[in-house]
């Protein structure tokens, strides 16, 4: 894997432009579900060409039953974040964080550095030993890995939710910018290098040299120049999209019954584990363990089900050369269609050696 690390010393520049292109991304990503949620084989397409673009297994779970009955977002703040939390005293004060957060100074970009690096590393060895089909695995670890990791560079025992998604988020970035690599990054002075140009692992598996134009700063101007670089692109196709007959439908409903069951009845044993409790937190009551045990209840959509489709996805490089191929099952439930992620192993769309 390529080595991709957060460069402290360009955050306080960079933040703005990355919400920027983070919300406008959200928006896209957003707008694509609803349109493609109406055909079992966008569906399918859409969320195979996720993971395989950019290792990104966190986005495609948005295109899952995951999603269906919840917010993805408060899926997790619910079923993953709550155990970690820890922003309020029970009696309502603010949990004490260290003197430097807040303050933009090179403390605490220094402080961000050393924990979105030390999270890369760990993100990185769960996409290789548990994988994003183990969501349940790689939340709960990633999770307590941060608290940890938090607590040792920040000297607090300070956490919440947007903490947590922003050091999560900024890792998947950086995974799928180590898989296809970055163009250099030029700010609006047109001569301060904001992110430099990196060759992904992708780049060097599948790549073959082309000349093409980029934009470069030269001579300390921006440029436009050409250079030879390492291009490919992968195309995901849907071969086969089949609805199944009524009677494979409603068999195929109780199999997912069956594997959904157990995870239902888990979220309340996890929250006993955990010691999570309903509880009054100063004027405001943090009803953990409810939202607990209500987010995985939600999981359950069996009776919802009205059809299922099998489809079969392909990924080629422009030669036709076939790189991965993916069998995987989509659900309607109302007008809708989402991928049954109790029901896929999404290995093989993950390329890099």
């Amino acid at each position: 894997m390529a080595e991709k690390k957060f460069r402290a010393g360009l955050y306080a520049v960079i933040s703005g432009i990355i919400i920027a292109i983070v919300l406008s991304g959200i928006t896209f990503y957003a707008y694509t579900t609803r349109y493609t949620a109406f055909k079992p084989e966008k569906v399918a397409q859409f969320y195979v060409d996720t993971v395989v673009q950019t290792g990104d297994g966190y986005n495609a779970y948005k295109n899952t039953l995951v999603s269906k009955n919840a917010k993805y977002g408060d899926f997790i703040r619910a079923a993953y974040m709550k155990p970690f939390v820890n922003e309020k005293t029970d009696d309502g004060k603010d949990v004490p964080q260290s003197e430097f957060v807040g303050t933009g100074s090179k403390e605490e970009q220094e402080a961000i550095d050393k924990v979105y690096n030390t999270m890369y590393d760990y993100y990185c060895t769960l996409v290789n030993e548990v994988g994003w089909d183990d969501y349940e695995t790689f939340f709960m670890s990633y999770f307590g890995k941060l608290k940890e990791v938090r607590k040792e560079v920040y000297g607090d025992e300070f956490m919440d939710t947007e903490y947590m998604f922003g050091a999560l988020e900024a890792n998947v970035a950086t995974y799928g910018e180590s898989l296809t690599g970055t163009e250099e990054m030029i700010a609006s002075d047109g001569k301060t290098v904001l992110k430099e140009e990196s060759v992904g692992k992708y780049q060097e598996m599948f790549g073959n040299e082309q000349e093409v134009e980029v934009e470069k700063v030269v001579d300390g101007k921006k440029q436009t120049v050409k250079e030879k670089k390492l291009v490919y692109r992968f195309t995901t196709t849907v071969k086969e999209c089949t609805e199944l007959s009524e009677e494979e439908a409603k068999a195929y409903v109780e199999e997912f019954r069956k594997r959904i069951e157990p995870v239902v009845k888990s979220g309340e044993a996890k929250a006993e584990v955990l010691k999570l409790e309903d509880k009054q937190i100063g004027k405001k009551t943090d009803n953990a363990k409810s939202d607990m045990i209500d987010a995985y209840a939600k999981l359950d959509c069996a009776d919802d089900i009205t059809s299922v489709a099998k489809a079969t996805c392909e990924v080629k490089l422009d030669d036709g050369k076939l790189v991965a191929i993916q069998e995987l099952y989509v659900v309607k439930i109302g007008k809708s269609w989402y991928v049954d992620n109790t029901n896929i192993d999404t290995t093989g769309l993950y390329l890099a050696e």
